[in-house]
């Protein structure tokens, strides 16, 4: 009786044992099922949609609607709701804006931030406006593997005051009218001095064969970019480069003068018509009076599409290998061009915070960055045999670009124009040998207090003495004035911080 009681408690144990277990496992299931999504996501993503109130710069005529498709997605896919500040961005309005919200301490919960080094948003970063992010950003997926050259140049001693928006790195060069060539028999310009040979005959010798003498080679405006990327040819720096030890500016250096001496040059041969310090940008390419002009070479596609719709005869093309003294080398961007910063004002802890970083980490997700940079499938471009056409009309998505701070390329595909492929090949090729300005990354307290003053002397006096209104011992007079009005000091002061940097 006793053996078969035990035999019975047995298989009693037994089955109690099996559905303990079952329900074990089948507990651990389930808590693994409701871990993973959170372990997948950025620390403080919320559970429910997260309440953003946001500051952006406009550069579209009409701020985007708030029914917008684009915002409407973002918001699902990120789990927020964002209350959207649009500022136009026409010449100072949008910074006149930013600088105005802070003094009134009335700020979002982001905020674009251009101009990052300058007097007033750098002050506003070393005081404590912004949260420093360098700590928190290991923790997401996106955000740690963000741009090291954007990092380092939008970062301050070392600290990061908001996410840098990412910009390609060899971005600048030459835009040329590839028909005038033709036209000529001649062939691209790899060489300043084949510059000034092709820029000249584009001056003297009828490129557009209409048979009047009514073009010429350089369109240059106030900026003087041909002179900047001169100077990086001869082996000079991208405005501050490191010489003798010493952080230099760019018109310290013998490949400046060099450079400066040719621009004259072609000014006074009306090779670049002296009216550039008050041209507009692109005005006379446009209307087919000048040849060629500097500046990033993807304008070479987007700034001339109505001319070219107006003359099927015109072709352009863009370069950026030039052969100079230290080889090829392409004047750089600093790798980013603003930030996107949290304000300590309206996110007071760092359970908000990472709230806000974990949106900014889901903006760099594939689809979000497929969103802002190829448009909406069936809106602004299809897909045929998987390849991805853009849509003719779409505008993409126009002012939600400025939510991106990750690669401007990644997503969708698009199928390109001849001309745009080349541009990303060049943008590829030459990432290496883009030359980045030294100074971008480093702090001088004369410069923050006198540099925009002192550097304005110096350009002024760039454009009177390319127009011979100011001589060599005038131009040496401005040069010397620079140094002992403090110019001497920020050379110091970078100097110092770099040492610092670099572990000297």
């Amino acid at each position: 009786m006793k053996k078969n009681i035990s035999r019975k408690s047995v298989k009693l144990l037994t089955v109690i044992c099996a559905t303990c277990l079952t329900a074990s496992m089948l507990a651990a299931c389930s808590s693994t099922k409701k871990e993973t999504p959170s372990a997948q996501q950025p620390a403080g993503t919320p559970a429910k949609p997260l309440e953003l109130k946001v500051m952006m710069i406009q550069q579209s005529p009409e701020p985007p609607k708030k029914d917008s498709p684009f915002l409407k997605k973002i918001e699902e896919y990120t789990n927020t709701k964002l209350d959207i500040t649009w500022v136009p961005g026409a010449g100072t309005a949008y910074d006149d804006k930013v600088s105005a919200t802070i003094a009134s301490g009335n700020l979002p919960d982001l905020i674009l931030l251009r101009k990052t080094k300058e007097t007033a948003n750098l002050n506003a970063q070393l005081s404590g406006v912004f949260w420093e992010l360098t700590p928190y950003l290991r923790d997401y997926k996106n955000l740690s593997k963000m741009s090291p050259v954007a990092a380092k140049n939008a970062s301050i001693s070392g600290k990061l005051y908001g996410i840098p928006r990412e910009r390609v790195l060899s971005r600048y060069g030459m835009i040329i009218r590839k028909d005038w060539l033709d036209n000529l028999g001649l062939q691209m310009p790899k060489s300043s001095d084949d510059l000034y040979k092709v820029a000249k005959a584009f001056s003297e010798n009828d490129p557009d064969k209409d048979g009047k003498k009514n073009t010429f080679g350089i369109q240059e405006d106030a900026t003087m970019e041909l002179l900047k990327q001169l100077t990086i040819y001869n082996g000079g720096p991208n405005g501050w480069g490191l010489k003798d030890g010493k952080v230099t500016p760019d018109f310290l250096y013998p490949e400046f003068k060099s450079a400066l001496d040719l621009y004259k040059k072609m000014v006074s041969e009306k090779i670049i018509a002296a009216d550039f310090p008050i041209a507009k940008k692109y005005d006379y390419f446009n209307q087919g009076k000048a040849g060629i002009y500097f500046s990033v070479i993807d304008d070479g596609y987007g700034r001339h599409i109505d001319m070219i719709k107006q003359d099927p005869k015109v072709v352009v093309d863009v370069a950026q290998n030039f052969d100079g003294p230290q080889g090829q080398r392409v004047r750089g961007t600093n790798g980013y061009d603003s930030l996107i910063a949290i304000p300590k004002s309206n996110v007071k802890d760092e359970a908000k915070l990472k709230q806000v970083l974990g949106f900014l980490d889901k903006m760099g997700d594939e689809p979000m960055l497929s969103l802002i940079n190829a448009g909406i499938e069936g809106t602004d471009y299809k897909t045929e045999n998987g390849t991805a056409k853009k849509i003719d009309g779409s505008k993409g998505s126009d002012d939600w670009q400025n939510f991106r701070w990750g690669n401007p390329y990644a997503g969708v595909k698009l199928m390109k124009t001849p001309i745009e492929q080349k541009i990303d090949k060049l943008f590829t090729d030459n990432e290496k040998i883009g030359v980045v300005d030294i100074s971008a990354a480093l702090l001088s307290d004369m410069n923050t207090q006198k540099g925009v003053d002192l550097k304005k002397a110096v350009t002024d006096a760039q454009a009177k003495y390319v127009l011979g209104e100011l001589d060599e011992k005038g131009w040496e007079a401005v040069v010397a004035k620079w140094r002992s009005g403090g110019g001497d000091k920020i050379i110091e002061e970078f100097t110092a911080d770099y040492n610092k940097s670099n572990g000297k």
